[in-house]
This record gives C-alpha cells, structure tokens and sequence, in this order.
C-alpha cells in the first residue's frame, strides 16, 4: 500500500527542504566570510603595513641620499638643519622602520624574506658610506683638508660609489615593491572571486527557497503561516549579516524546534560579534566560550586573542626598552652641552681680560684732550677685541697721532694691534722722531722682522695700515704720511683730500721704499680726519649696500661744524641708522680734529 502524503509529511518535506538549503547558504557564507576575513587579515595585517612600510625605507632612502651628498659637497656647519635631519633619520626613523619589517617578515614567503635580507646588506653598505663621509667632514675646518676634499669628491660625485650604491638599494627596494604588491592584488582578487561565489549560490538558492515557500504555501494551514513568515525574514536578515531585533517565538512544534535552533545560532553569532569587538579595542582578557569543541571560528578567535596579547606585551617591552635608551642619549648630550658652555665661558673670559689689556695701550681721553683739546675719537671695535687702535704723544713741541687699521679684527687683530703699538713707540718715542715719513719706514722696519723674522720662504702677508700726522699747534703745520688709510681735511665745506702710499706697514721689502711726506699749512676752523675702512665698508641701507667713502665725504662735511664731541655722536648716530639689522662687518675708528 503507497506511503499516503499527508499535509505534515507534505509540510515536513517541505521544511526539509527549506532548512536544508537555508543551512547550505548559511555554510557558505560562514566559509565565504572566514575566508575573506582571513584574506582581509592578511592584505591588512601584513602586506598593506609592509608596502606601507616599504615605501617609507624607500623614500628615507631618497632623503638621505639627497642630505649626506649635502653633507659632502656643500660645506656646513655641524649643527646645520640638514645635518641633524640626516642624523635623525639614520639614527631613530631608520631603525624604527627596520624593527616594524622585521615583525612584518614572519608572514612573509621565503623569497621575500632572502630579498629583504639582501635590501638590509645594502643599506648597511651604503650607511657604510654615509659613515665614511661624516667621519671625514664633522666641521666647517674639516672641509679645507685638500686629501678630504679630493676624497668626498670621489665618493659622492655624479655616478660615484654613493650614487650607485644607492641606486642598488632602491633596485632592491622595488623588486621587493613589485613582489609585496603583486601578492597583495592576488589575495584582493581571490577575495573578490570569493564574494562572487557567494552571491551566484546565494541567488539560486534564494530562488530555490521562494519556490519551495510557494509550494508549501499551498498546503499549510494558515496557523503556522505567520511563524514561517517570521523565520524566513530572519534568515533572510542573518544572509545580509544582520542580526535580529527581537526575539523568535517558539512553540511546541518542528517550527518551535527550529525557532530555538535559530534563536542559538543567533546568540553564538553575537557572541562571537561581541568577542571580536572587544578584542579588536584591546581587552585581550575578554572571556569566550566556543559553540562546540568543533567550533573552528571560536576556538580560532581565542588563539587570535592570545597571540595579539602575546604581540601588544612584546611591543610595550620594546617601548619601554626605546625609552630607556632616548633617556640616556639626552641625558650624554645634556652632559656635553654642559662641557661646551663651560668651554665658551673660559674662551670669552680670556677674551675678555685680552680686551682690558688692549685698552690699557690706548691714550685715555684725558690725555688726548691735554694734547689737542678739540679733537674726538669715535673707536667702535666689532668683536670684544679690536684690530683698530689709535695713538697720542707729544714729540718736542710737535702732538703726533695715529690712527691704524691692523689685518683682521677680533683676536688675531688684537696681536696685531699690539706689534703696531709697541713698534709706534720705538718708531717715534723712543728713538724722537716727529716726522711722519720717517716713522712710517722705520715702523715698517720694526714690523716687518717682527713679521718676517727666520720665514724666508714663507712670507706672512699681514700687516697695518696706517694714517701718520704730526701736528705743530704753534704754526699750524700739519705733517702726513700713510699707508693705505688716507687724510681728508674739510674746510669751508669742501673736502681736501690727501691720498697714502699705497702699500702696509710689515708688508714691504726693506730697501727701494719711501713713504712720502704731505706738508700742510691749516687754516683757523679746519677739522682733519684720518680713519680706518670699517665705517665706509659698512653694509646697511634700504638695500645692503656698502656706505662708501662718497657718502662717508658727504656726511663729514654735514657734521664738520659742530664740536668735536658733538661730531663722535652724530658719527654713531648715522652708523647705526645705515646699518639697521645688519651685522658689523669690521672695526671702526674715526679721528677728528679742529685746527
């Protein structure tokens, strides 16, 4: 007798079927989305960090190149900006970038891994190089050193061993780009191809559902349409990954009994949401309790959870020990800094007791106001010592004064300065001698063997200029002689100029020259200037431009009738109205005097 098809039987069928291909869609998405979830693990946990992390080293590689051949070929001080960003980059952005790929080489396939040992061999090579180089060159001095200058040459010339070690770390460096880049659009597309299989048995099974449901539909009685209703919509939501809003009601049926196994896949799935969730915000102590011990997505979430705790412990001992490091880096350069300040201190205080001795040689005003009562001296020295000094003394009835610019300024000026004034003093005082020419050739004398003395072959080439008067209050005569520093005398507005011999004191051959004599008779009211080039070699201006002696005539001829004292003022002031923000570029001396 045939098996009768009762409407249970009918509607039994029916279900099986429905389950079945509901259970069928549910697999394959649980498969599809652990797959892509995997394939996204690994596109996004190693290989983006790694290209990421790749083209970094790459473009580090790039500015470092550019900052040591910088370092190279242009000189620069130490603490020059692109000095300290090259250091920074090779001393904490390099090495940080190095640990990050070391971590990221674990999920690397072996040919990568061989390819970025290569990539660490040439970047040491290379910072091989870049040591050679700053070891050479650690200060401006060092690169005057004609051996270093021929040897950087070498190194870090077009084409040189810099350049091409270089390019073979960037060759290395794309090679492993092109591999990191390719494996990362093989696994997007494996993920994509996953989704596509997805979504075509999702279609038609989603029509082999609305079939079945229309066909059972026919022969279920209308009390348990509704709850079939329910159940397809909440199928249909955990398809799309959504989870239901409110609760499945059961009853004591097959329906029933499907409702309490969805109602517990529901649960697991949130569950699982609710793991992942808290694990992703770093609560590595999250409890989870599988579904079953086949249960392959929970029991692979919970070694998930212990390996990223495992990894974030790792990673903080590695701050910890950075830190460490970075404090005691700061705390050597802290000390350092000490010892440089400390040097500074000792240098600029030596300088400073070398400038009391030099005043200590200059005529204070007193004495210079005994000697010739209308007469000023306006002395502004560029650095704590001065190369420019200024000389007063009465010979029989005759004031001689000077006013002398030595070679340089600073301290090299202040020895210089020093032979001037001792020499000026046997020149004239001590041997009596009035007569400028005379004074200026045996000063040139008593400098040139100072200078010169057992250096026949090699000559120093420094010496003084010089503006030489001898001056006769009684008969209004003024003698002058001078050695590259001219006389300006301004009367009645005009200015008279008297031109040197061109050539220094300490710089000349002791036989086949004379200085020459300029004797002028001063008329009542002149005012006689000899000075140093400091004040018309002055940059400043609305547009940096020198002063000039052209201006430095005009602006003695404005100031020429005011008192001597009044003119050093009017002196200053100008000075630094045309100077501004500029720096001063050289000592200066001005001296005046009214007949």
């Amino acid at each position: 007798m045939a098996m009768r098809m009762t409407i249970g039987r009918k509607i039994g069928m029916g279900f099986g079927l429905f389950i079945f291909f509901a259970l069928l869609v549910v697999v394959l998405t649980n498969r599809t989305l652990e797959r892509s979830r995997s394939i996204n693990e690994e596109i996004n946990q190693v290989y983006s960090p790694s290209v990421d992390a790749l083209v970094r080293l790459r473009n580090l590689s790039v500015s470092s190149h550019m900052l040591i051949k910088h370092w190279a070929l242009l000189e620069s001080r130490a603490d020059a900006p692109e000095k300290t960003e090259l250091v920074e980059i090779t001393t904490q952005e390099l090495p940080r970038l190095l640990d990050r790929l070391d971590t990221l080489m674990a999920y690397w396939d072996h040919d990568e891994v061989a390819l970025m040992n290569r990539v660490t061999a040439e970047l040491d090579a290379l910072f091989e190089l870049h040591d050679q180089i700053k070891t050479m060159l650690p200060s401006l001095e060092s690169y005057r050193d004609p051996f270093v200058h021929m040897v950087r040459n070498d190194l870090a010339e077009e084409g040189g061993p810099l350049d091409q070690q270089t390019n073979k770390v960037l060759s290395e460096l794309d090679h492993l780009l092109g591999l990191q880049e390719t494996r990362r659009r093989e696994l997007g597309g494996g993920m994509i191809r996953s989704f596509d299989s997805l979504k075509f048995f999702v279609l038609y099974m989603g029509i082999a559902l609305v079939v079945i449901g229309l066909v059972v539909a026919f022969v279920i009685v209308r009390d348990i349409v509704a709850p079939v209703q329910r159940l397809r919509h909440v199928l249909l939501s955990l398809g799309r990954g959504v989870f239901p809003r409110t609760k499945v009601r059961t009853t004591n049926d097959e329906i029933g009994d499907m409702s309490k196994a969805l109602t517990s896949l529901v649960e697991g799935l949130r569950r699982t949401t609710d793991f992942s969730h808290s694990v992703a915000a770093g609560d590595f102590e999250a409890e989870y309790q599988p579904l079953s011990e086949e249960d392959v997505l929970g029991h692979a979430l919970l070694k998930m959870r212990d390996e990223l705790g495992q990894r974030e412990r790792v990673l903080e001992m590695k701050v910890v020990e950075r830190t460490e490091e970075v404090v005691r880096q700061k705390e050597e350069v802290e000390r350092q800094s000490r010892k440089v300040v400390e040097l500074y201190k000792n240098v600029t205080d030596s300088i400073r007791y070398a400038k009391r001795l030099q005043e200590s040689i200059l005529p204070p005003e007193r004495r210079i106001k005994e000697l010739l009562p209308e007469t000023f001296v306006y002395y502004r020295p560029k650095d704590i010592v001065s190369g420019d000094f200024y000389w007063f003394e009465r010979i029989d009835d005759k004031v001689v004064f000077a006013a002398v610019d030595c070679t340089g300024h600073g301290v090299p000026g202040a020895f210089m300065s020093l032979i001037g004034h001792n020499g000026l003093n046997q020149a004239a005082k001590e041997r009596n001698r009035s007569r400028p020419s005379e004074v200026l050739a045996d000063l040139n004398r008593i400098a040139y063997e100072a200078l010169h003395k057992d250096r026949e072959q090699y000559l120093v080439r420094d010496g003084m200029d010089m503006a030489l008067c001898s001056y006769d209050p009684a008969r209004g005569v003024l003698e002058y002689a001078g050695a590259n520093c001219p006389l300006y005398i301004v009367r009645d507005g005009q200015v008279l100029p008297f031109s040197p011999d061109k050539n220094a004191i300490g710089s000349l051959e002791l036989t086949g020259h004379t200085f020459t004599d300029h004797r002028i008779r001063l008329q009542s009211g002149d005012m006689v200037y000899i000075f140093s080039d400091g004040y018309a070699d002055q940059f400043g201006g609305p547009k940096g431009k020198k002063f000039l002696y052209r201006r430095f005539r005009e602006l003695l001829v404005e100031i020429s009738p005011q008192p001597a004292d009044r003119q050093r003022n009017l002196l200053n002031d100008a000075f630094n109205a045309w100077r501004g923000a500029h720096e001063q570029v050289d000592d200066i001396l001005v001296i005046g005097m009214r007949a």
